[in-house]
């Protein structure tokens, strides 16, 4: 069996709100290659389309279902994803902690705690699905489930990394730069990874981090104890292999391949990219709720370019009463 892991992000650019990582994972049997057409073997399941009235599950680039239909969408996708692999979050903050890193480890109260960042994610949990039926979800579950099964596969899981502005400042002051920061989450669930699969070959696909062409060094780095070797370093395409010792002695390899848009042809990224814009948009409406509380009349943000920075100098008075420092609100960088 060959676990299939893809790997996205969604916020990285926005001034306000969260940067969100998110890997999700498949199995499937044999040595399978790290870029099957998922989308093709489960057709009767899953859709690349995000319009239509077709009960199959929308699984595509995040910005696109979104754009083209709003969250729900992507909720349907990312809880049915989660059901079917055996998580059923009643409310966000229990979905950051099934998800988190540290999961399945007394270290997910910490990450959960970091991921709160701010007062607007305490006052009142926000309670799911809120954009589609628990029947969709159901549905959703049904979808991903008896299709993997087809394929003598299943799903295994949702993993999401949050970092609110709190967070990410201090990971931009750790690592000193942004590009940094978002590898260093990107790591963590890699290493979540790691963990969980010590004796199965694992395939990652993960989506460039921007312009960066080179990330031998940065898993080096990451896994002290791993022999990383570099596949290929091409302009479109980085592709590395990390060597480890397997919990039962023998040898176990995590490949890694990193490249541009790689959402359009790995099912298990674009799932990975509808987690994170879903667990970002969820906590953005938290964010505006709280100040739209204090400050009656208030204009929503999707936290990018000017409007920011037109929130910001909305709710400075708020802010202010209720001493909300920069560092808890706006990022850095």
């Amino acid at each position: 069996m060959a676990i299939l892991v893809g790997i996205d992000e969604a916020g990285y650019g926005p001034h306000l709100g969260p940067l969100v990582v998110s890997a999700a994972a498949v199995r499937l049997p044999g040595d399978a290659p790290a870029d099957p057409n998922l989308w093709s073997a489960l057709r009767s399941h899953v859709r690349k389309r995000p319009r239509g009235t077709s009960s199959r599950v929308v699984v595509c680039d995040s910005k696109a279902a979104y754009t083209a239909c709003g969250v729900g969408p992507l909720e349907r996708a990312v809880l049915g994803f989660l059901a079917a692999s055996g998580r059923r979050p009643a409310t966000l903050s229990a979905l950051v902690r099934q998800t988190g890193p540290s999961c399945d480890s007394a270290e997910a109260r910490v990450h959960a705690g970091d991921a709160a960042g701010g007062p607007w994610h305490a006052p009142e949990d926000l309670r799911l699905p809120d954009s589609v039926t628990a029947d969709d979800v159901a549905s959703a579950a049904d979808h991903f489930g008896r299709g993997l099964a087809r394929l003598a596969g299943r799903c295994e899981g949702l993993w999401v990394n949050v970092a609110t502005a709190a967070r990410f400042n201090r990971l931009v002051a750790t690592t000193g730069n942004k590009a940094g920061a978002l590898f260093a989450l990107a790591a963590e669930l890699l290493t979540a990874i790691h963990r969980r699969w010590p004796d199965e070959p694992v395939h990652v696909t993960m989506d460039r981090h921007g312009g960066r062409r080179y990330y031998a060094d940065l898993l080096a780095q990451a896994f002290p104890m791993e022999r990383v070797e570099t596949l290929d370093e091409s302009p479109h395409r980085s592709a590395y292999r990390l060597v480890r010792s397997g919990a039962g002695g023998g040898p176990a390899e995590m490949r890694l391949t990193i490249c541009e848009r790689c959402e359009e042809w790995s099912l298990a990224t674009a799932l990975a990219s509808m987690a994170a814009k879903y667990v970002r948009e969820l906590h953005m409406r938290q964010l505006n709720t709280y100040f739209q509380r204090l400050v009656p009349g208030l204009r929503p943000t999707a936290g990018y370019g000017r409007d920011a920075w037109r929130f910001l100098a909305d709710v400075d008075g708020a802010r202010k009463a209720h001493d909300l420092a920069d560092a808890v609100l706006l990022r850095c960088r």
